[in-house]
């Protein structure tokens, strides 16, 4: 289980997408948008730019899949992934203006079954702690995404998770406290947060091709495919969790294009107004853009924010939106990954710009590059290639994670055998906070399956009582367990090398062989 960072190289396409026939407004961004996307290797990226209210620049380049002449133009569907979590505080600040909800209404006042390992922090966490990640528990990333669950069972298990820092001490992200965030407009509307951002943001805001539900893609037209690199080839892969994928929309599964989310860059930019409708409070978009918390260095964000602009002097995190200083501006911005696409958006309120750029590669970066590069010279900054510089480090990061792989991998023994028969390991295995890991043996051969099925796994002895999980999806890699055997010899517990998932054998449980 490791993220992938492209490294083939391919020829890329230019397709000219709506309003083709505008001037590129910055010099030489086609030559640099060639360049990140060869970088990175992206089949397919569109960009959009808003200025004073007007759409300057919507075009798309490469194609939608590798391999095929379908080309990515300005109407062309991404996921665009946490820039989704914008719609889910705009949808709750029409709450707050309607006088339904206040930004520090307490989190158990509206979702009952919000529980937090410390009694405290479940009695005072707001709703605007939530949606700064102020929370002091930090991602669980392995809980949500190997599980196969709804939202409220993911909040459920909140309660088992350890905090990482105090309460309001430290930012730290969380996906799963914008999930709970968002459950909030059940709560109070009795309508899914899929039909309410639908009827409030996306009707008004005429986003006629951008929607929330795995489905809808499947019979959309114009669709960008997700790609990234498995075992040193650049490859098509399966869109992220497509059988749970509408419990996380609000988190990060919005599908929409650069042409719809030009209306909704006009909209932030020009306090809440869009086509002579108000769409949001002003008073709502000031909250989402007022810094709550900031972002220290050496945690994983603040070095990335730190290596794409070393200049700036403070970053800090609003609702839904990083903020810094670039160059003697306020920006505002926020990227989103999810399997196989990359997003970057940002905004200047002060010059009433915006740009959005969206691409179908596996956590890729020339999406802030590109828009980096469009800030540059709306602002007059000297050109600093932000692509380039996250290449550097994601490339110094890689390496370290592969040489760690790699010294896992030289554990193997010749002709390892495990210390028990196969069927000994054979049971199920469950932690109140991660879920479930099913171990079966199937046809001579042990298979583990988590909650989610995308993680199902064919386990190959490597030495004592560690296997090797060879991932039947083989996005997700490899990865390596190990049993630990109680004083009788059973194995009792399962755990992962390299993540904190754990556990603990359910008695008197064993899965048969499979004929």
């Amino acid at each position: 289980m490791k993220f992938r960072l492209p490294v083939l190289s391919f020829a890329l396409l230019l397709s000219a997408g709506a309003l083709a026939q505008t001037p590129t407004p910055t010099a030489g961004l086609n030559a640099y948008v060639h360049q990140a996307m060869t970088q990175w290797q992206v089949p397919g990226l569109a960009v959009a730019v808003v200025k004073d209210g007007k759409l300057v620049l919507a075009r798309g380049y490469g194609v939608r899949e590798l391999g095929k002449p379908e080309k990515v133009d300005a109407n062309t569907l991404f996921t665009i992934g946490s820039v989704s979590k914008q719609f889910t505080v705009a949808a709750l600040g029409t709450l707050v203006t309607a006088g339904k909800l206040s930004w520090n209404a307490p989190v158990i006042d509206y979702l009952k079954n919000f529980r937090l390992k410390s009694s405290y922090v479940t009695q005072n966490i707001m709703l605007s702690d939530l949606l700064s990640h102020r929370s002091g528990y930090c991602d669980p990333e392995y809980m949500w995404y190997t599980s196969d669950d709804t939202a409220a069972n993911v909040i459920q298990r909140l309660r088992y998770q350890k905090p990482d820092y105090g309460f309001r001490a430290h930012f730290c992200y969380n996906n799963t406290m914008y999930l709970a965030a968002s459950q909030f407009i059940p709560a109070i509307t009795g309508e899914s947060w899929n039909d309410y951002v639908a009827q409030h943001l996306f009707a008004p805001l005429d986003m006629t091709r951008t929607d929330t539900t795995e489905a809808a893609v499947e019979v959309a037209t114009d669709v960008a495919i997700p790609h990234a690199r498995i075992d040193g080839k650049l490859r098509v892969i399966r869109r992220y969790w497509a059988n749970n994928m509408d419990v996380f929309a609000a988190v990060g599964g919005i599908n929409s294009s650069v042409n719809d989310m030009s209306h909704w860059l006009e909209m932030l930019l020009a306090d809440g107004q869009y086509d002579g409708r108000k769409v949001l409070d002003p008073a709502v978009i000031q909250s989402m853009e007022t810094a709550q918390i900031p972002i220290p260095a050496h945690t994983w964000i603040g070095d990335w924010l730190r290596t794409q602009t070393p200049g700036s002097h403070f970053y800090a995190y609003g609702y839904g939106f990083m903020l810094q200083d670039y160059g003697k501006y306020k920006v505002v911005w926020h990227a989103g990954d999810i399997n196989g696409f990359a997003t970057a958006m940002v905004l200047v309120p002060s010059l009433h710009l915006g740009v959005i750029a969206l691409s179908n590669m596996d956590q890729n970066r020339a999406p802030e590059g590109v828009v980096f590069r469009v800030l540059q010279d709306y602002l007059g900054l000297p050109h600093f290639d932000v692509s380039q510089a996250l290449y550097d480090a994601r490339q110094k990061a890689e390496a370290k994670d592969k040489a760690a792989m790699a010294k896992l991998a030289a554990t193997r023994e010749k002709n390892a055998r495990p210390t028990r028969p196969l069927s000994a390991y054979a049971s199920d295995y469950q932690d109140k906070f991660y879920g479930t890991a099913k171990v079966s043996l199937e046809q001579g051969r042990l298979v583990l399956r988590l909650g989610n099925p995308d993680f199902t796994g064919d386990l190959e002895p490597w030495h004592d009582n560690t296997f090797r999980v060879v991932w039947r999806d083989a996005y997700y890699g490899k990865a390596y367990v190990t049993f630990d055997l109680d004083a009788m010899g059973t194995p009792e517990t399962l755990r992962f090398a390299s993540a904190p998932m754990h556990y603990q054998r359910l008695q008197n449980t064993v899965t048969a062989a499979t004929p």
